[in-house]
């Protein structure tokens, strides 16, 4: 049998891509571990891992002296070679977050914004954003492969914002344009709630899980949908907005909790809605009676997705996911009043930065898939890629 260069090309790529699979996955590893791991001759590992190395994929690890013998050099992913930037932007703040090429959070910087903010302030506030996040992980923007932002609204394949209810002059921003202009890389732009739902699936509660909905609820409303693991955008990327459905009134539920007069026991937190929530939760009559219209609200918009997707799980995400113990048991009985199969309910554990994460997941999907190409020839050195497709598909 005659083995030709462009073979042995694929057979090398192929032992490389393993390599650095077993690496990322496990951390420090020694030759023989890495070997054991992929089911390779602890020889052609070695020979692999040294090529690696050279072209900057892997690093080695100072060996450590512990008794008698030679140390065993250990080998790690070199996830400093490049960063990447999730940026999450609502009508109330912008939040930036940057890692590392293994999804290491390096920096998170937050800024409070207004609804009522003209889009050419809004866009100054995300770039003050950007660069506070960057000089707090001492990186450069020569250093970011790629970004990807979440923000409320309706969002295009090119990452231009159609529409937007909570931020009244968002539509027609090209958020993409200027966020590439901005760091001279790649960038894709998402809606939030899909962000916040992929988040969970790669990093909270959702892990596992192959079909799930996120509810985004707080003083943004939205849905996230998850099918068999990847984000479900629809034909014209409108999957999950309801609020064209005047039968749905979940959005506009909020007022029973902003008109509710209610104030903890333990004291107001300066937050009206959650002043309400906690009252609920000491027993306090009226805001039970507010909360439970609202979850009636809510229920009534995710039984409408449930009853067509039949997802394994339900997250509440958004800054009520801080009530889920008052919330859930409650959205649980309104659930099992509308739903053939009342889904899972969790509540989502990343808080905040969910949206902000998911835009760190999109980002290393999408460098992963270009620097890590499973066609071709052997790797060359690890850099920023020079172009690549970016539009949204996870």
């Amino acid at each position: 049998m005659v083995t030709n260069g462009a073979d042995l090309g694929r057979l090398r790529r192929i032992n490389e891509l393993a390599v650095i699979a077993a690496v990322r996955e496990s951390g420090d590893l020694r030759v023989a571990q890495i070997a054991e791991r992929i089911g390779l001759a602890r020889t052609s590992v070695g020979e692999v891992v040294r090529g690696l190395v050279g072209h900057g994929w892997l690093e080695e690890k100072v060996p450590v002296a512990a008794g008698r013998g030679r140390p065993a050099h250990r080998y790690r992913f070199r996830a400093s070679a490049g960063h990447v930037l999730g940026l999450d932007i609502g009508a109330h703040n912008v939040r930036a977050m940057l890692a590392d090429l293994d999804g290491t959070v390096l920096a998170t910087v937050h800024r409070v914004s207004d609804p009522a903010m003209p889009r050419q302030e809004r866009l100054q506030t995300i770039d003050r954003a950007v660069s506070d996040c960057l000089r707090q992980a001492k990186a450069t923007t020569e250093q970011v492969w790629m970004s990807v932002a979440a923000t409320t609204g309706w969002v295009d394949r090119e990452g231009q914002i159609l529409m937007s209810g909570s931020i009244l002059d968002w539509a027609g921003v090209d958020l993409a344009g200027h966020l590439r202009a901005l760091l001279g890389a790649p960038a894709l732009v998402e809606n939030d709630s899909r962000l916040a739902a992929l988040a969970e699936h790669r990093r909270g509660v959702g892990q596992g899980v192959r079909d799930l909905v996120l509810l985004q609820a707080g003083r943004r409303t939205g849905l996230g949908i998850l099918i068999d693991g990847r984000l479900h955008c629809g034909f014209g990327y409108v999957a999950g907005d309801l609020s064209m459905h005047r039968a749905l009134k979940w959005e506009p539920a909020i007022e029973y909790l902003l008109f509710c007069d209610a104030s903890p026991a333990t004291g107001p937190t300066g937050d009206a809605v959650a002043d309400v929530l906690v009252a609920a939760a000491e027993g306090h009559a009226g805001a039970l009676v507010a909360v439970r219209r609202y979850v009636r609200e809510m229920a009534i918009a995710a039984a409408a997705i449930a009853s067509i997707i039949d997802p394994e799980v339900i997250v509440l995400g958004g800054s009520m996911s801080k009530h889920a113990g008052l919330l859930l048991p409650l959205l649980s009985s309104e659930l099992d009043l509308l739903c053939l199969r009342t889904p899972e309910l969790r509540s989502s554990s990343l808080g905040a930065d969910s949206a902000a994460l998911g835009a760190v997941c999109l980002a290393l999907q999408h460098l992963d898939a270009a620097i890590l190409n499973e066609h071709g020839g052997p790797l060359g050195p690890l850099r920023r890629p020079e172009a690549f497709s970016a539009a949204s598909d996870a």
